[in-house]
């Protein structure tokens, strides 16, 4: 069924909303229910997928989704709906604290969380890993 994404990377279905690529914004989308998850599709391509929730009024966040909005917004990265308990790989969480207190450590952060959608998850965690010892 078709979809409209709102300036929220978020389409609505079954009185439910679930989050989509940033790159989605702005353009009809296509939903695809199935018995356990949804998928998201835009020009053919899949931006989203989710398990599907059969509750209502609930919002389903994949952070990564947003990463790109942070570079906009570093500052959302400690306060954002899509960024609360999310478990990011053990030494990417442990630059993440240790950033905490240094005065530009969400801008840092958020290079850090970009460089996964080029580089990879493994990559970076390993990077993370070698540069904490």
């Amino acid at each position: 069924m078709p979809a409209s994404v709102s300036k929220t990377c978020l389409v609505r279905f079954d009185n439910n909303k679930y989050s989509v690529a940033a790159s989605a914004i702005g353009r009809p989308a296509e939903i695809r229910a199935y018995a356990d998850r949804i998928e998201l599709r835009q020009d053919g391509r899949i931006v989203g997928d989710h398990p599907r929730c059969f509750g209502r009024g609930q919002t389903v966040f994949d952070p990564w989704h947003y990463v790109p909005v942070l570079a906009r917004k570093p500052g959302a990265l400690r306060n954002g709906a899509p960024f609360k308990d999310w478990v990011l790989p053990a030494s990417i969480e442990k630059v993440r604290r240790k950033l905490t207190s240094v005065e530009d450590g969400d801008r840092q952060m958020v290079a850090i969380l970009a460089a996964v959608l080029s580089d990879g998850l493994s990559a970076v965690e390993a990077a993370c890993a070698e540069t904490l010892r």
